[in-house]
């Protein structure tokens, strides 16, 4: 063999070595543009359901003394509600949200800016999850077991909660959280 034919050969197997290597370079490139256009064409939850809202004008915020004829049926109404502590005007209010057939049952809790919600949470025909995106808070209850969920209230807005298990936000187990400014004394 050759000097010549022996150094053709290796730039030959150099040439293919470099095409093959950008080949695949290319290949990878191309995959992550198609993963990432897909990626990005998934429907974000928000768009379809707000996250978040402005609080309804005619909101009703009842006590536990309210009564289920002169509050809206999806409004629930809390079974404690108390002064947070001495000499303050927040309250404690304590709910029941059940989750059966997909669905929580009273789908919407109504609070003052700056009370404390109690939410006792009960999965009663199979297992649920309840997920605060805004209060970045979940809890999964098997089917039987009651969770519970604690927080301030805030910021005033309507808030969408959701169970991620049953299909999220576009699924019919979706509630909502109203905070509605503080009450004047």
């Amino acid at each position: 063999m050759h000097l010549k034919e022996l150094f053709s050969s290796h730039n030959n197997k150099t040439t293919y070595l470099m095409i093959g290597g950008v080949v695949v370079i290319v290949i990878a490139i191309i995959i992550g543009v198609v993963i990432g256009s897909m990626a990005n064409k998934q429907i974000s939850p928000s768009q379809e359901i707000p996250l978040r809202d402005e609080v309804p004008s005619d909101i009703v915020v009842p006590d536990q003394n309210a009564s289920a004829t002169n509050t809206p049926k999806d409004i629930a109404i809390p079974k404690v509600s108390i002064p947070a502590a001495p000499g303050v005007s927040a309250t404690l209010r304590v709910f029941d949200i059940t989750a059966k057939e997909n669905t929580f049952t009273p789908p919407t809790i109504a609070a003052y800016s700056g009370d404390t919600v109690h939410i006792n949470f009960t999965a009663t025909d199979k297992a649920y999850d309840i997920i605060f995106p805004d209060y970045n808070m979940k809890q999964t209850a098997q089917k039987g077991e009651t969770k519970v969920l604690e927080f301030q209230a805030q910021a005033t807005g309507k808030f969408t909660y959701f169970c991620e298990l049953c299909g999220g936000v576009q699924s019919k187990a979706i509630g909502y959280i109203i905070v509605a400014p503080k009450r004047m004394p």
